[in-house]
């Protein structure tokens, strides 16, 4: 007979462990991950799931897939935010309208624009101050989103423009953060003063969304707006506000991800002056490598939620096994796998190097380890396209100058992995930053 997983208890009483988890997300996974590859944490009588074997991990979000969906708590004020769209849709609607928009965001579909990203990057970059402090957060989402408007849609975002819709985006996207995992997240009603603030801010992004799609009609070029016009979901074109909601999913969720990516990268560079500077002197060598390690270390997808879409769905590592009824949440912890030092040397080191394929071991643990975008029919569509922007702001962002950064740094475990209370710092010359640092 099968052992039954270990087991962490959060607290006795649901509600205290609920409040408990929310204060500190990561913590509480940090400690479950430690106790096994599968881990039930106790909540109350409720249990959840943490998974960090990457064997497991694979097997939900591909081989049982159909077994496993997105839960309510997840995806509830995501659309309260800003309506159904392709994360929030339900498993069958979006196998109707995946098939019309995916391959509009494979590599050959976005070539030629991709081609064109190097002059708004450049003009991104060279608009951040030197030797000022500045809220480095929002400079990198204003570069992602300026990328994203500009590859998806044919949208060429002027500064004062992209600082509006970033500023209200991140705001928007912060509430669904805080609302994500609450006890009553699952409940598809907002209500007082916090959800009074996230609807003025979604109504900037609405009011841009119905801009955009308008010129994108008249333009009719060949990209991801055409794919969701064309699209034909159980026979029938998007509505308009269908088709709002569809833009800003991917425009936002995108932009979201690969801006806090790119902070986290600005962290690193901080931290490590050494591999900054390989990233300014051999961009087309480094860039992938050191966005790879950004992607490991500081996952801006932190986990990937599942909750069970029948009776009877086991959870299995190592010879132990449990069963996941129906409402219990499995999440797919990919910070916590990207950090097993079973997994990887001396893991909690930023080093670009170890996926260069120097060590043939780690490199065959990394293939399997590594999920940065999920896997699977629900995996996301879009990860040549980050991919692609953060390879390419990088270098860009290196020459710029070294990085300072202000205040502590400490993860937020929020609709994507950020800084607790933002990212502030300068650039300064290259160079500079060592001395300064000696001064100090």
């Amino acid at each position: 007979m099968a052992a039954s997983l270990p087991e962490l208890q959060v607290d006795r009483s649901a509600l205290k462990a609920l409040r408990r988890f929310d204060e500190d997300r990561l913590g509480w996974l940090d400690r479950a991950t430690a106790l096994g590859p599968v881990v039930a944490m106790r909540m109350g009588p409720l249990r959840t799931f943490v998974v960090t074997d990457p064997d497991v991990a694979r097997t939900m979000l591909v081989t049982e897939s159909g077994s496993w969906t997105r839960p309510p708590a997840t995806v509830v004020p995501i659309r309260l935010a800003i309506g159904e769209n392709l994360f929030t849709q339900a498993d069958k609607a979006w196998g109707l309208l995946q098939p019309a928009v995916a391959p509009s965001l494979r590599k050959r579909a976005l070539e030629d624009r991709l081609a064109d990203i190097d002059g708004l990057i450049e003009r991104e970059v060279d608009a951040i101050q030197l030797d000022t402090v500045v809220d480095l957060e929002l400079a990198m989402g204003r570069i992602a989103l300026v990328l994203a408007a500009w590859v998806m849609f044919g949208e060429t975002l002027d500064r004062g423009r992209a600082d509006e819709i970033a500023r209200n985006q991140r705001e928007a996207v912060g509430w669904v953060g805080r609302q994500v995992g609450k006890i009553n997240g699952f409940i598809p009603l907002a209500w007082g003063g916090p959800a009074r603030e996230m609807r003025r801010h979604t109504a900037v992004l609405h009011t841009y969304a119905d801009e955009l799609i308008a010129r994108g009609r008249e333009r009719r070029d060949d990209d991801v707006l055409s794919a969701l016009v064309a699209a034909r979901p159980g026979g029938r074109p998007l509505q308009a506000r269908e088709l709002r909601s569809h833009v800003l999913g991917l425009l936002l969720a995108g932009n979201e991800t690969t801006a806090a990516a790119l902070s986290w990268a600005l962290v690193h560079g901080a931290r490590n002056p050494a591999a900054w500077q390989d990233l300014r002197a051999e961009p087309a060598r480094c860039a992938p490598t050191y966005v790879t390690e950004t992607l490991r270390l500081s996952p801006a997808v932190w986990g990937i939620p599942r909750v069970p879409t029948r009776a009877g769905v086991t959870l299995a590592a190592n010879g132990d096994t449990s069963r996941a009824r129906r409402g219990q949440v499995a999440m797919v912890y990919l910070r916590g796998m990207n950090r097993n030092p079973e997994r990887w040397a001396d893991p909690l080191r930023f080093d670009p190097r170890r996926h260069t394929g120097a060590d043939p071991v780690e490199g065959a643990r990394s293939s399997r380890s590594l999920l940065p975008f999920g896997l699977g029919p629900r995996g996301c569509i879009g990860q040549y396209l980050a991919l692609a922007e953060m390879e390419a702001a990088l270098p860009v962002l290196a020459r710029r100058g070294d990085v300072l950064l202000e205040g502590e740094i400490v993860e937020d475990a929020s609709f994507a992995l950020r800084v607790r209370g933002g990212l502030r710092g300068r650039f300064v010359a290259p160079g500079r930053a060592a001395i300064e640092t000696n001064r100090a």
